[in-house]
């Protein structure tokens, strides 16, 4: 632990017999045996803590971990779903252009005669919220 050879340990021995005397040495052993106990026992209580959180969050990893491969595997199947059914349309789209029926594919749909009739009337209320007197850019003053 600290490197501490016999000869060593001998000089350590003879200086505290020297001061502390012969009664009060075996006194002080028994104290410093206590006291290395307890350290052991509080070093040991805290690493079974420290273990034990490690463990709750080894579990949470894992429960996370599940539940992002469950998600990513929906998303996946979710993907592959929709480029399939892409895939589908595109190819009845081309089977109805090789039938011949191309000019009602140009034809304008229901959605886009709406968008187009709505854009009309939004460029009509925007020229109708400007006031006559004023031009773009020129800042009103009144």
């Amino acid at each position: 632990m600290f490197n501490i050879g016999f000869p060593e340990l001998l000089i350590i021995v003879a200086i505290a017999l020297i001061v502390f005397g012969p009664n009060k040495l075996p006194e002080l052993a028994k104290a410093f045996g206590r006291a290395m106990r307890e350290f052991r026992k509080a070093t040991d209580e805290v690493k079974e803590s420290f273990e034990a959180e490690t463990k709750d969050l080894d579990e949470l990893k894992g429960a996370l971990t599940e539940e992002s491969d469950k998600f990513l595997t929906d998303l996946t199947e979710g993907v592959s779903e929709a480029a399939e059914e892409t895939s589908i349309s595109s190819e009845a789209t081309t089977e109805t252009m090789a039938g011949g029926e191309a000019s009602a594919l140009a034809e304008t749909s229901p959605e886009e005669e709406a968008l187009s009739s709505f854009e009309g009337e939004t460029t009509e209320v925007n020229k109708r919220e400007e006031p006559e007197g004023e031009k773009e850019g020129i800042p009103s003053h009144g």
